[in-house]
This record gives structure tokens, C-alpha cells and sequence, in this order.
């Protein structure tokens, strides 16, 4: 055993001797690094296998320094060069306070340092630094290329600390940015001290941006996205991340890769094959995905190093010369005597794992980022190339962009907020309906087709109080994904949230009553001018006075008259003034047409003056108050237009509170418009309505059409096919469209767009509106509901259909008391004459058919009744018999005179 161990212990002094002694050059490297640096895989291999075969190399011993002790630092790193002095280069900490002194250091001790993590974009301060991390400045313009390549419209950035500013300095200058500003489409974000970031990330929710730029370390990724998905930032398909750390890639992020969109940069591609078998030979136990930059910098840093070495090599200088001993203390700086960091300088590594390298200003010039989806980061979506920071290479067409969208989002349940409101929405005629079956309506139906088209589910939710503000609400805190009904695309909503294109256009118009028109259309309007009040003291006053003119003028002498004016000494006088012409008088006089008899004595010629002058004054002020009435009535209750309505203070006229036409006339510059909202806010009691069935409603049941109703045209047309005492007034007020609402930066929103650009283009959206609007209906529609009522200055047979009535009952009147009277005389003839009545009938309708003889006796012949061979002379016994007594002479004169006549 003894021999054996002699043997061991010869074979490897062996060794050591041919590694150490016969090799001409052996060079070491320093690797002073914080301690959560030291975890991290790093082989030294890199160097061993890529430097000059007879160049010998040491795996050095990492140094741990302390975070943030600079003279701690400072302090391990001199007693490590006093104890060993040969140090061809030195891999440094990544904190900013250790590494500046261990830098300073090096550059009084002329030793390449190198650098793998972030530096502000100041000049490198001493030559001898080399730093492998992307220069600042090129880094932060193509952050800010890759955020403009996003095309986010608002956005919020929450970083780390104060040297994360440099890094978004760039993305800043995208757009204005005003300090106070409510309105800034950058909206930025310091972490607060501590772990806690739940109430940063509030803030961050209820601004209602979800585009969000995160710039921290890799290790606090994980515990803000699990804090933003405690706050319900994440569970959103609007949201979207992009993680600024170029480790970020590294992460796995779980099912929070479902919840939202993670886009990220890396400076390599780990699926690419050569970085897989470079992994794969100096990293076995790591997987090429989880690969740090910091581990692929330093791989970088080593071969850098390597080549340098192959190339002093190669022209022949020793490296022996690295045996000075140098010392911290020395006042003097020492000279690179290798002239290696020139040489580092003017070496070009070509083909590194994280690009090509090359150090001919100290820092990092030339590389490429790639910008990735963190849930398919296979393939990058885009590349930036630092020799172009103002462009950028899309690796996807518009096509690929799209089937990746839709594949997240036929991941996703759409939250469809809504509200009740015919015919958008309505509740579903079966009771036992669940989920969407519960609601019927243009709604439902319009996002049931874009559902089809963009092979999505959605799920529909009443927002609260059936307001149109909740909906926005409901949009900006996203608790829905999408909000459609009557939803008005406005200036004041666009500043809240996103709308597709509009799916209906249409204008504000005014409800009224189709009922004001009609009743012009009374036929009885004639009466109108006086009250029912009126007309009956005017008939009872008619006839009163008839009968005190009767009594005055039998009182009055001068009424009585002699019969016969040839008789100087009459023995009787007579009375002309009896009930039937003192009725005529008195109707003639307020009829306007006089009478051709007329009172002589003084008592009854001033009762029948003033009788005249009353007369006068009634007939005067109806002729004069019927038309002003007619005129007044006309202008009072017939509007035309919107100026008419603002013109006139007898119809009242109001709008729903909350909702778009509101808002149109609070901030209308038009003049007309602002006194009309003026006057809504004064009226009392309050013209506005909860909502739009509420104003309908108003508008039917208040009297005498004296309220009218601002309401959109859409739903105008729907309740004029409903409600035919309906009528729309006038044209649009203004021109407007509904859209569907979702929240800001939506992706989806070209997707909905081009679904509703599909369903306009198909006829699909105007089947749809004929569907809800005209075919859906209880009952009879209504027909010409959008024809305007047409109003003529003209008095139409419906205006004054009532006084041909009226003259059509007295013609009926005076021909049925003419009949009445007729058969009455037939029947005293035939008394008087002692014959049948169906004779004296027979005799006086043949004598009435007889137009053309125009003379009648006295007393009709007899024999002309009895026999068909009568006389002539007994045919005009007869009539003349039968005129008598029509005109009421006495019997025994008309026989008289008949027998008279008869003798002759």
C-alpha cells in the first residue's frame, strides 16, 4: 500500500511538473464577484480550450465581496494581488460601489477589468475597463424602437429605482410628457419601499391603462405579477407586460403566461443549435433557455480573452512578463507592458454566443435584441439591430399576428357588460332559461354573429342600475371585456375607453304626440270659438226673447194693423207679430240676413235693436275669435322642427339624464341649443327622464301633447312602429353612431372591427335592425310612421265637415216637416171633401209630380177620384180644394168660391 501511495504521489509531481515547468507561460485570472453572483454556473474551460497550447491556465478562486463596501472590496481585492500578482485579467462585481473601486484599481494596476452587467451611458472612465453589457445609450433606443413597434397607445412604466430612468429615458420621448398632467398617455411608477407593491399596482389598475413596462430585476419579476394578479391587474386579456430585464426570458412564469400577455427581450437565441451545443459542452446542467446573460457575457469575456492571447502569442510576445509584482500602494501607475488591452480592443470575437464582440471604445457597441412572446418565445416576433437603432425587423406578417391573437383569444370568456333596454335587450320568454338564454335582442343577437366570426364564447352581465356610465365603469375597472347596447360613440367615453366602428349611425330627433295634429282635424270645430255654456244661453236667449217680442208687440199698438188697407174704417185690425215670424225675426237678425217684416211700435223696435246689437257682438266675436282660435291652436300645437319646440313656452320638452343627448346639448356651442338647456334645467318640475321608456311614456300621457321627448332616432323608429300616436318631429339634431365599448388597447379590437366591417358588408346588420325593429312586433305595425304630418295653412273639409252636417240636418229637418205636413193637409182634404185618403193621396202626388203646371184650384173635383172619365172641371174642384187648405183658407170660402167657379 506504501508503494502504491509513493507511486501516486510521483505520478502526480509528474504532472505538476509538465503542467507547470515545461509549459512556457501559465496566466491566471481574477473573478471577485457578490455573493449572489458566485451562484451562477461559470467554466473556466472557455479559456483552457480556446488559448495557445502552450499557454498554461489556473481555474482562479472567486473572491466574494460585500454588497455595497467599497473599502471592503478595495480590501479583498489588494490582498488578493499582493499574494498573487500574476492576474492577466479580472472579472468584476456587479454593484455599482464594488465594482468602481476594484476598477479604479485595476487601471492603476494596468489590468484588463471586465464588465458584464448595466452601466450608465457616461464614457468609460478608464481604458483598461471593458464592459460586454450593451451600451446604455444604444439600449435605451431600442427599447424605445421595440415600445413604438408595439403601437401602444397609453401605457404605464413602473421601475425599480433611479438608474432605471436611464433605460426608459428614450421611451419617454415617445410622447409628450407633462408633470400633473390628468391627461398623459405615460403614466410612471416607482416601486414604494419594501416588498409590498399591492397599492403601486392599485393605483396602476384604477387608472385603467393595462399596457405596462416593467423595469426591474429578474429575481422580483415573479412577486410583482403575483401581487398584480392579487389586485386583479392580471386576469385580463387586455393586459399586457413587457419585462425590460434581459433575464426575464429565464422565468417561468406558470399559469400567469394565461392571464395576460408577457413580452419580453433577450441578447441571444437559446433555440438556436450552435448556442444549444455551446451550452450543451460548457453548461450540461443547464438547460439553453435558462442560460443568464450575466453567464453568457462572461463565456463571451472569456473567449474575447482567449483570442487576444492566441494573438500576442502569434506575433510572439511572452507572457512571462506578467511575473512583476505589482502592488496597490505604489504612487506610480504601472504600464501594460503586453500591450494587451490594446490588443483587447483591436480583437473582434465574430461568432460569441451572445453576437459578435468588439471593444473598440471600451464598451459594447453591436448587438442584436430580440423581442419575444414569454408564452411561445421559440420564435421572436421582432429584431432590433443596434447598427439601425431606428428600426426595427417584424419577423411575422400581419397573418401570423392574427391567428396568434385569435389563438388567445379562443382562450378567453368575453365579458359582455349590457343593459335592459328594448330592443337591444330584453329578458327571454322562458322562465327556466340560463346563462345567455336569458336575454333576446339586437344585442344579443349582434354579438352572437361577431362570436361566430371570430370563434370566441362570451358571456353576458347587467351593469349595475342599467346605466350607460356603469357600462363605461365596468369597461375602465375591466369587469367586462366588451360593453354594447344604444352605446353612443362620444368625445367624453373616447377619452375613458376604446369603441369598435360603428355598427348603426343615427341623430337625435324629438317624440312628440301624433294627436296635436288631429285635433285641428275636428269636424265640430266650428263650435269651438264658444264655450258649450255659451251656445246654450245664446239658443235659450233666442228663444225667450221670441216669446217677449210676441208679448211686447200684442202690448204695443202701433203693431196692430188694418187687413184690409183699402178699408179706411176697418171693424177688425191684425196682428202680424206671432210666435213663427217672431222666431224668424230674432233668427234672421243673428244670422246676419235681416227679415222683410219688421216692428212699428216704439217698445218692439227697441227690444228688436237691442236684440240687433246683441246680435252684432256675437256674430262679430265668433267670426273674429274662430279665426284667431283656428290660428292660435295652429301655431300653439303643431311643431315642425327643432326651432319651433325652443320657440314656443307651451309644450314642454326634456331628455334622459346620463346619456349621450344629454351630453350633447350641455356641451353644444350652438346658441339655440344652450337655451334649451337652459331652459330643461330651470323647468319645474324636472323634464328629465330615468330613461327612454320613461320619456315615451311622459310623452303619451301627458294632455293636449303638451310634452315632447330628445331621444335617438333608432329608438324613435322603434317605438313609431309600435306606438302609432306617435310622431318624430324635424330632422337629426346632430350625427352620431353606436359602437361596441371595450377597454383601452385592447387587442382584440381589430379583430371585433373586421367582424363588424363582415357583418355590414353580408347585409348581416341591416337584417338584424329589420328583425328588432319590424318584424318583431305584437299586433298590427303601423304604417307610414315616418311620414312628417303635413300642415296647411287651409281650412280642410276635416276642419269644417261639422257645418255641412249641421246643413244636412236642417235640409233633412225641413224636408221631413214638409212630408209630415203634406200628409197632415191630404188628410184634411179628405175630411172636408168627404172622400177616401188614398184618393186625395193619389190626387195631390200626381198634381205634386207635375212640375210644369204652376197654378192649383181651389178645391180638387171629386169625380176625378171615382171615375176614370171624370172632367176637367171636377179634377180642378178637387186641387183647388186641397191648395186651399194647404194654404190654411177657411173651408166654406174655398167651397164658395169653388162652386162659384163651378157655376160659371
Amino acid at each position: 500500500m506504501k508503494i502504491v501511495f509513493q507511486n501516486v504521489i510521483l505520478l502526480l509531481s509528474f504532472v505538476a511538473y509538465n503542467y507547470f515547468c515545461l509549459a512556457n507561460e501559465i496566466i491566471k485570472i481574477g473573478a471577485f464577484f457578490n455573493e449572489d453572483q458566485s451562484s451562477h454556473p461559470i467554466n473556466w474551460g472557455v479559456i483552457r480550450d480556446n488559448i495557445h497550447e502552450k499557454v498554461g491556465f489556473m481555474d482562479p478562486e472567486t473572491k466574494i465581496v460585500p454588497n455595497g463596501d467599497a473599502f471592503e472590496s478595495g480590501k479583498i481585492f489588494c490582498e488578493s494581488i499582493a499574494q498573487d500578482s500574476r492576474y492577466l485579467a479580472v472579472f468584476g462585481p456587479k454593484t455599482a460601489e464594488d465594482s468602481k473601486i476594484i476598477e479604479s484599481i485595476c487601471f492603476h494596476l494596468g489590468i484588463p477589468y471586465y464588465l458584464t452587467h448595466w452601466i450608465p451611458f457616461n464614457p468609460i472612465p478608464y481604458p483598461t475597463t471593458l464592459n460586454l453589457y450593451p451600451d446604455a445609450y444604444l439600449f435605451s433606443q431600442g427599447l424605445a424602437t421595440i415600445v413604438k413597434s408595439l403601437d401602444w397607445k397609453k401605457f404605464v412604466i413602473i421601475y425599480e429605482n433611479s438608474q432605471n430612468l436611464i433605460n426608459i429615458q428614450d421611451i419617454l420621448k415617445i410622447q409628450q410628457y407633462k408633470e400633473g398632467y390628468e391627461k398623459n398617455d405615460i403614466l410612471i411608477k416607482q416601486f414604494i419601499p419594501g416588498d409590498d407593491q399591492r397599492s403601486l399596482l392599485k393605483e396602476v389598475k384604477k387608472s385603467g391603462i393595462r399596457r405596462i413596462i416593467l423595469d426591474c430585476s429578474s429575481e422580483k419579476i415573479l412577486d410583482i405579477l403575483r401581487q398584480a394578479q392579487e389586485v386583479q391587474l392580471i386576469p385580463d386579456i387586455s393586459t399586457s407586460f413587457f419585462l425590460i430585464s434581459l433575464d426575464a426570458h429565464t422565468i417561468d412564469y406558470g399559469n400567469y403566461l394565461k392571464c395576460s400577455n408577457m413580452t419580453s427581450i433577450r441578447l441571444f437565441d437559446p433555440y438556436n443549435s450552435r448556442f444549444q451545443q455551446v451550452v450543451s459542452e460548457y453548461y450540461p446542467t443547464t438547460p439553453p433557455e435558462k442560460i443568464l446573460v450575466q453567464t453568457a457575457l462572461q463565456h463571451d469575456a472569456m473567449l474575447l480573452l482567449a483570442e487576444a492571447m492566441k494573438s500576442l502569442s502569434a506575433d510572439g510576445i511572452p507572457i512571462d512578463l506578467l511575473n512583476e509584482p505589482k502592488l496597490c500602494n505604489t504612487t506610480e501607475p504601472y504600464e501594460d507592458d503586453l500591450i494587451l488591452i490594446d490588443r483587447l480592443r483591436k480583437t473582434t470575437v465574430p461568432h460569441g454566443i451572445t453576437g459578435d464582440i468588439n471593444f473598440q471604445y471600451g464598451k459594447r457597441e453591436k448587438f442584436v435584441l430580440e423581442v419575444i412572446e414569454l408564452d411561445r418565445p421559440e420564435q421572436p416576433i421582432a429584431v432590433w439591430n443596434s447598427e439601425q437603432p431606428e428600426s426595427i425587423h417584424l419577423t411575422r406578417n400581419a397573418t401570423q399576428r392574427e391567428a396568434e391573437l385569435q389563438r388567445r383569444l379562443m382562450n378567453h370568456n368575453f365579458i359582455v357588460s349590457s343593459k335592459i333596454g328594448k330592443p337591444y335587450l330584453m329578458y327571454s320568454d322562458q322562465p327556466d332559461a340560463t346563462g345567455n338564454s336569458r336575454y333576446k335582442g339586437y344585442s344579443m343577437d349582434l354579438i352572437t354573429e361577431i362570436a361566430k366570426l371570430m370563434n370566441i364564447t362570451f358571456e353576458f352581465v347587467l351593469t349595475r342600475d342599467n346605466l350607460h356610465s356603469n357600462i363605461v365603469d365596468d369597461l375602465i375597472n375591466r369587469r367586462a371585456d366588451l360593453g354594447i347596447c344604444d352605446f353612443t360613440i362620444t368625445h367624453q367615453r373616447r377619452e375613458l375607453i376604446d369603441f369598435s366602428m360603428p355598427f348603426m349611425s343615427l341623430g337625435i330627433s324629438i317624440l312628440h304626440k301624433e294627436s296635436d295634429v288631429e285635433q285641428l282635424n275636428n269636424m265640430y270645430a266650428f263650435m269651438d270659438p264658444f264655450s258649450l255654456k255659451v251656445w246654450i244661453y245664446i239658443v235659450t236667449l233666442f228663444l225667450i226673447l221670441s216669446l217677449i217680442i210676441v208679448v211686447t208687440a200684442r202690448l204695443d199698438p202701433d203693431d196692430w194693423e188694418n187687413p184690409h188697407p183699402c178699408n179706411q174704417q176697418p171693424e177688425e185690425l191684425e196682428n202680424i207679430w206671432n210666435i213663427k215670424n217672431c222666431l224668424w225675426l230674432t233668427l234672421g237678425s243673428i244670422m246676419t240676413q235681416g227679415c222683410d217684416i219688421l216692428p212699428k211700435g216704439i217698445s218692439s223696435r227697441i227690444l228688436t235693436a237691442m236684440w240687433w246689437f246683441f246680435s252684432l257682438i256675437m256674430t262679430s266675436s265668433y267670426t273674429a275669435n274662430m279665426a284667431a282660435f283656428l290660428t292660435v291652436q295652429k301655431s300653439a300645437n303643431t311643431i315642425n322642427n327643432v326651432e319651433d319646440l325652443a320657440n314656443q313656452n307651451k309644450v314642454k320638452y326634456g331628455i334622459m339624464k346620463g346619456g349621450s343627448t344629454e351630453e350633447f346639448f350641455k356641451y353644444s356651442n350652438d346658441s339655440l341649443y344652450q337655451k334649451m338647456w337652459a331652459v330643461m334645467k330651470n323647468e319645474n318640475p324636472s323634464v328629465f327622464e330615468d330613461s327612454n321608456d320613461k320619456g315615451v311614456e311622459r310623452v303619451l300621457s301627458t294632455k293636449n301633447a303638451l310634452y315632447a321627448f330628445f331621444m335617438e332616432s333608432t329608438q324613435i323608429e322603434y317605438e313609431l312602429e309600435r306606438k302609432c300616436e306617435l310622431r318624430k318631429v324635424g330632422s337629426w339634431l346632430d350625427s352620431k353612431s353606436y359602437g361596441i365599448g371595450m377597454p383601452f388597447g385592447a387587442d382584440y379590437r381589430h379583430a371585433i372591427n373586421s367582424a363588424v366591417l363582415k357583418l355590414q358588408e353580408n347585409g348581416k346588420l341591416n337584417e338584424l335592425k329589420e328583425k328588432w325593429w319590424k318584424k318583431d312586433i305584437e299586433g298590427t305595425p303601423c304604417s307610414n310612421v315616418y311620414d312628417e304630418p303635413v300642415i296647411q295653412d287651409e281650412l280642410t273639409l276635416a276642419h269644417v265637415g261639422g257645418v255641412f252636417v249641421v246643413l244636412g240636418c236642417g235640409i233633412c229637418l225641413a224636408f221631413l216637416l214638409a212630408i209630415v205636413e203634406f200628409f197632415w193637409n191630404i188628410y184634411n182634404i179628405s175630411v172636408e171633401e168627404h172622400m177616401g185618403y188614398m184618393e186625395a193621396l193619389e190626387c195631390e202626388i200626381r198634381f205634386a209630380c207635375n212640375i210644369f203646371i204652376t197654378q192649383k184650384h181651389v178645391k180638387p173635383s171629386l169625380s176625378d177620384t171615382f171615375s176614370s172619365k171624370s172632367d176637367n172641371k171636377s179634377m180642378a174642384r178637387t186641387v183647388i180644394a186641397g191648395a186651399g187648405s194647404f194654404l190654411n183658407v177657411n173651408a166654406t170660402v174655398l167651397n164658395r168660391i169653388g162652386n162659384m167657379r163651378y157655376n160659371e
